[in-house]
């Protein structure tokens, strides 16, 4: 009688998941009205055994989903879990369902800030690799933490922030931002946000971050910052927005590099530029090699040629009286040639004073001049907009598809290359990531 009892409870359950999983709502109704089956009853014939409201949200069957958690006087446990971990909320969150996702958290019950165990995220992080800006709205204002970061071994405890960065998602970058997230939150290996934002090339993202006050001048575990990554990209908008937004120019690496001497060295040649005209310190201590020495050494002749005009008293340096040549341009006749005329050249008056005027102004060169109560053609003169071009500032994505730096958490391509982001091979310290 009892084996007799069991079969029947087991036709039952089948037919009940069968009519879940086709959208039999009248027949899910019926079953549970005769109290056939109990609602929260786990598939025993799905290895996971989820239960009819999980197997509904993963089918994205929302009337099916009001059935069950309607259902009287018992309705569906919202928070139920499948053997791997797994809840209903994880699926509109994952399929960016706003109408199911709102459904879901419709009755105030819902864990909004659990960790799925299969991927470590939290609904909110799920909602953010989605890129459903109306999931992520929802579960904030249920009251998801928008602080908590992906969990797992190796992941870099990644913030849901960091992550909307690597997204491209500004919609959800600013929705945690004014949600009060913590814009100065890093990763295990001391990277925020702008880290991020600078090495993805988000430009709108990396203004919003700078405008939203996050540190400009926050360092990773090896001293890497936002200005090392955008010399290192090779992008001369970002070194500018950077400089506008307070970044400390003049401040030294850890390993000693200064952002100039990083840029030389690394043919960074606008990024270079750009430093110079906004006014970084062109005056090294004594023992170290000047800047107008490292950019013959490196060949950076428009950078030579700009720092010759700031200051020509580089023309005076030992080292080209007595044609003491760096072994690169010992072949290079011509410019030897031409360094040698400048050095002897009687520079005039107007040249001198455009020289003096630029290095008193100093940081900032490009504002404080244009505030010079001097005539407009003497301001373009004395800023040397003769090197610089606008079109050194154009907003270049990535020029490559691979993801820039770690795939997302959930990614359909495979097999990328990561960023290549390092202190320079030039520095005094062994190449390290970001």
């Amino acid at each position: 009688m009892a084996a007799k009892t069991k079969e029947i409870t087991n036709v039952q359950l089948s037919d009940f998941f069968s009519a879940v999983r086709s959208g039999n709502c009248s027949k899910v109704k019926s079953l549970l009205k005769k109290k056939e089956v109990k609602i929260n009853a786990t598939d025993p014939t799905d290895p996971s055994c989820p239960t009819a409201l999980i197997i509904a949200s993963q089918l994205e069957l929302i009337e099916m989903v009001k059935v069950l958690m309607r259902a009287k006087p018992t309705s569906a446990d919202v928070n139920a879990e499948t053997k791997s971990g797994r809840r209903a909320i994880w699926w509109p969150a994952k399929n960016g369902n706003v109408e199911l996702a709102k459904v879901i958290l419709g009755d105030k019950k819902c864990e909004i800030n659990y960790i799925d165990k299969e991927t470590g995220c939290s609904p909110l992080y799920r909602a953010i690799t989605s890129n459903s800006v109306e999931v992520a709205t929802e579960l904030v204002h249920a009251g998801a933490d928008v602080n908590i970061r992906r969990l797992g071994y190796d992941v870099g405890a990644e913030t849901p922030l960091i992550k909307s960065v690597q997204m491209n998602n500004i919609d959800i970058s600013r929705l945690l931002i004014n949600s009060l997230c913590n814009i100065q939150a890093k990763t295990d290996d001391g990277l925020n946000a702008l880290h991020f934002a600078v090495a993805y090339r988000r430009y709108e993202i990396t203004e919003l971050l700078l405008e939203s006050k996050v540190k400009v001048n926050a360092k990773s575990k090896h001293g890497v910052t936002a200005m090392t990554v955008a010399i290192e990209q090779h992008s001369p908008y970002m070194v500018r927005l950077l400089i506008q937004f307070g970044y400390n120019l003049d401040r030294p690496y850890s390993w000693g590099e200064s952002p100039l001497e990083q840029a030389i060295k690394l043919h960074s040649n606008r990024a270079s530029l750009t430093l110079i005209h906004w006014g970084c310190k062109l005056i090294r201590k004594p023992r170290l090699p000047s800047y107008f020495y490292l950019a013959v050494n490196e060949k950076q002749w428009d950078v030579a040629q700009l720092l010759i005009n700031i200051n020509p008293k580089y023309l005076q340096e030992k080292w080209l009286r007595q044609s003491k040549w760096p072994v690169s341009v010992y072949y290079e006749q011509d410019m030897r040639h031409h360094l040698l005329e400048m050095s002897n050249k009687v520079w005039t008056l107007k040249e001198l004073c455009r020289s003096k005027v630029f290095m008193c102004v100093g940081k900032y060169a490009p504002i404080k001049i244009t505030q010079l109560p001097i005539p407009e053609s003497v301001k373009e003169y004395v800023m040397f907009n003769e090197f610089i071009k606008e079109s050194f500032y154009e907003k270049k994505p990535l020029d490559f598809i691979a993801c820039p730096y770690e795939c997302p958490t959930f990614c359909s391509q495979w097999n990328c290359s990561p960023l290549d982001i390092t202190v320079s091979s030039d520095s005094d310290v062994c190449e390290t990531g970001l």
